[in-house]
Formats: C-alpha cells, structure tokens, sequence
C-alpha cells in the first residue's frame, strides 16, 4: 500500500510539473507575440493617394535599409527616387543595386543629387556622373536643395550651373527638390526648372510643381508589411507620367 501510494504521489508531482512546463512555454510564446506587436504595429489599412491625382511614389536614401521593390509596386507606387550623391562628400552604396531591383519590378526611376553650395558646380557634376553613370532612370534628375544651401547670390547661381550641366550631359529635364520658402527664393533666378515641392497640402497644382511631397510617412501597403516612407504625387495624368523624361 505504501508503495503504490508513493508511485501515485509521484505521477501526480510529473503532471504537475509538465503542466507547469506548459504554461509557462505558452506564456511565453505569448509574451514574445505581444513584445513584437508592440514593436512593430500591424496596420490594418492603407492610406490612399490624394484626391485629384493618379500617379505616386517615394524618396529612398541610404537609411531606409532594404526595401522591397515589387511590395511597393503591388500596393500603389508607380515610381522611385532614388538618392545617389551629396556634393562630392557622399554616394549611397546601394544605388545600382536599388536601381537594378527598382526596374526589375517595373518601376520607373529617378536620381536625387544632394546640392552642395560649397563645392564648385563642374566638381560636384562630374561627381554625379562618376558614381551615377548613364543609369541616371527615366525621370527628371532631382536637386535636393535646403534652405542653408542657397544664402547668398553665388550660391544660387552655383546650382544653376550645376543643373544646367546635368541637363546638358544626360540631355534630361530635371526638378529642384525642395520647399515653398526655397522655391519663393529661385524663381526669379532659376525659371526654367520645375519643381518638387514638399508640402503637404496638395492644392498648389502650378505647371512648375511637377510633383509634391505631401507626407513624410505615408503607409504604403498593409499589414506586417506595411512601411512608411516619403511619399509623392506626380502633378498630372497618366499619358503625362508615361511620356515624362
């Protein structure tokens, strides 16, 4: 009796014990699912584009880390600007391979150059084109231009040539990337560029603003794969977007 007594004592002290077991697996795997979700939020829905406008896309660097091109083109983005140079300081290292992946899910592509108004604008041009090549995209070339780049007049008249010297080399057309107080300042010496303005009200649909950046993080796509990057609307139909160069 006392034997059999000990040999239940001592089933009932395993169960106890994988049922512990269990629990605390499961509360585990539970407390990991929660900490990821908290970590990265599932978003459930997808902003749409702007009322008025049927093409967008989005502005890449170096720092949005790996990005899933085709992802971007099944969930509503037509094209990509990609950020290739800063003066003669910087090139992104992923640019070719970005431009080749881009392209192979159908994307119509763009390159940013980052101005410069310390570097000499033939300097800061051949740069570009050292790093750049002839896979400058189908696009418009973009002058990424801040406020602290064009103080004085010599300034601005460095990124004129600059512009004019792309233009020339690739025989592109080509927009200044940048904000309505920059572009206030350029009008009255740079007027044959158009621009891409980064504003978000989308109501400025001036021939000059060729696209407009209305959102810093706009969601593209949904659920786990959802990301937020900078995002833009091309200023026209889309015979115009096809036709653009």
């Amino acid at each position: 009796m006392t034997n059999n007594a000990g040999k239940t004592k001592q089933i009932r002290t395993k169960k106890t014990l994988t049922s512990i077991t269990w629990i605390l697996i499961v509360g585990g795997l539970i407390a990991t699912l929660a900490v990821w979700l908290f970590a990265k939020p599932i978003v459930l829905t997808t902003n749409t584009i702007p009322t008025g406008f049927s093409v967008q896309g989005v502005a890449i660097n170096q720092t949005s880390g790996y990005v899933d091109y085709r992802h971007l083109a099944s969930n509503g983005v037509d094209y990509v600007y990609l950020r290739a140079t800063t003066g003669t300081s910087f090139v992104d290292d992923s640019y070719q391979s970005s431009y080749n992946r881009a392209r192979s899910a159908q994307l119509k592509v763009g390159s940013i150059q980052v101005y410069d108004a310390s570097v000499d604008a033939s300097t800061q041009a051949q740069y570009f084109i050292d790093n750049v090549g002839n896979r400058v995209g189908q696009l418009p070339i973009a002058f990424y231009v801040t406020d602290n780049q064009i103080d004085t007049q010599a300034s601005i008249d460095r990124l004129a040539k600059l512009i004019q010297i792309l233009n020339t080399h690739y025989n592109k057309s080509t927009v200044i990337y940048t904000t309505p107080s920059v572009q206030s300042k350029l009008s009255s010496t740079i007027s044959g560029t158009k621009y891409w303005l980064i504003d978000t009200h989308t109501t400025n649909k001036s021939n000059k603003n060729q696209f407009i950046q209305y959102s810093e993080d706009h969601t593209i796509g949904s659920g786990l794969k959802a990301i937020k990057m900078p995002t833009s609307v091309f200023n026209g139909t889309e015979k115009e977007f096809e036709d653009i160069k």
